[in-house]
């Protein structure tokens, strides 16, 4: 709309009506009938847009047409029209310009697979980020969903900030449940994803055998348990899991090997087999020399759809003419393992989850002695709303 400057009978002043001025013997603008109707039907079309029924005596309906049609957002929302990952939509009116902090809506016609773009009216594609502000995982858009985007000139990037249905990793962090004895777990209310990660419990280092006046007894330190981590949804989760965390590896009696960490599991979900602990093989003279190799990993542990790897194996022990060293327990993500003690010292077990006991050694004369117990595994849930 505009005012009437195709008529040059209506007379206008620098474009705009003016009033009659009697004493300057001025006329006063027209208002052409025309004009009149069109100025009024389109402001009519407002009030009907919002479901109202055009009223003479209310005076009101044009100011509360607009607050209803700009809370329903009817010109910020558009069906998708582009493919998965490729996100586009029309909107009306246009979006011509992209302006930081520009918010915007559609309805997803495809879910995504991986990282995706979002394109209105158009214009250039943009990357579609999450609010880690990290290029989207698959399913964080699902088909038919209700998307809500802000542009961030910053970033040159679009910010997904809510996606009805989809598995976005960008809720708030609910609660962290660590599970460091068998249970079950149930989800808490509102959790919408979790970061699960699970490590099986660390291998023992053997024990080793008395020794007499030209001996030496030497082992190397257990293998820590595999490791995993996975996000899942709450869909796959269902109601509860049974958390299953396993054993720490036995420490070796005198002369013989180490004890295999027990296997954690979420459920059917995630699985990390235990470490394996470290073997006693012989004694070693005064003159000889020997590596005694520290506990092999386990299985590579299976479900993680983030990490799965084999535990790491312990440091061997070592025995060159005379001088000795026990080996180290290896280390989890989750613990530090034990350190390979000196003549006489105490057993360095495993500490924090998953990590292997330190392996023991004897000077001539000794009695045999026990090895070092590794560390038990743990379950940790980090729930996300």
């Amino acid at each position: 709309m505009d005012y009437p400057k195709s008529v040059p009978s209506v007379g206008l002043v620098n474009g705009k009506f003016v009033n009659e001025d009697v004493v300057a013997g001025l006329p006063g603008s027209l208002i052409p009938a025309t004009w009149g109707n069109s100025v009024t039907d389109e402001l009519l079309n407002v009030v009907r847009s919002a479901g109202f029924e055009p009223s003479e005596d209310d005076t009101t309906q044009l100011l509360r047409a607009v607050k209803k049609l700009s809370q329903a957002g009817e010109d910020k929302h558009a069906a998708d029209i582009g493919a998965a990952n490729l996100y586009m939509a029309n909107y009306v009116p246009a979006i011509s310009t992209l302006k930081d902090g520009l918010v915007l809506r559609f309805t997803a016609g495809n879910a995504n697979n991986g990282a995706s773009t979002f394109a209105p009216n158009g214009l250039l594609p943009k990357p579609l980020l999450s609010l880690g502000l990290s290029a989207l995982r698959p399913a964080e858009i699902v088909g038919g969903s209700v998307c809500s985007v802000v542009y961030s000139a910053a970033l040159d990037s679009w910010v997904l900030v809510y996606a009805s249905g989809g598995n976005a990793a960008s809720g708030r962090l609910l609660e962290v449940k660590t599970f460091t004895a068998s249970g079950t777990y149930v989800p808490t209310v509102g959790m919408k994803n979790v970061l699960v990660k699970v490590v099986g419990g660390g291998g023992g280092s053997a024990g080793v055998g008395a020794t007499s006046g030209t001996q030496y007894g030497v082992c190397g330190g257990g293998s820590s348990g595999s490791y995993a981590q996975a996000w899942l949804d709450a869909k796959t989760l269902g109601s509860s899991q049974i958390v299953t965390v396993g054993a720490a590896g036995a420490a070796g009696a005198p002369a013989s090997a180490g004890g295999t960490g027990g296997t954690s599991s979420f459920g059917a979900v995630v699985t990390a087999p235990g470490g394996g602990g470290s073997r006693w093989i012989e004694l070693v003279a005064p003159n000889g020399n020997g590596l005694y190799a520290g506990g092999s990993p386990g299985v590579v542990a299976s479900g993680g759809n983030i990490v799965n790897f084999a535990g790491t194996s312990g440091s061997p022990g070592i025995s060159i003419a005379g001088p000795t060293l026990a080996g180290h327990g290896a280390s989890s993500p989750l613990g530090a393992g034990g350190t390979g003690n000196s003549f006489g010292g105490p057993a360095s077990i495993g500490s924090g989850y998953g990590s292997g006991g330190g392996g023991v050694a004897n000077a001539p004369n000794q009695p045999g002695r026990s090895g070092s117990a590794g560390a038990p595994g743990a379950v940790i849930v980090y729930e996300y709303a």
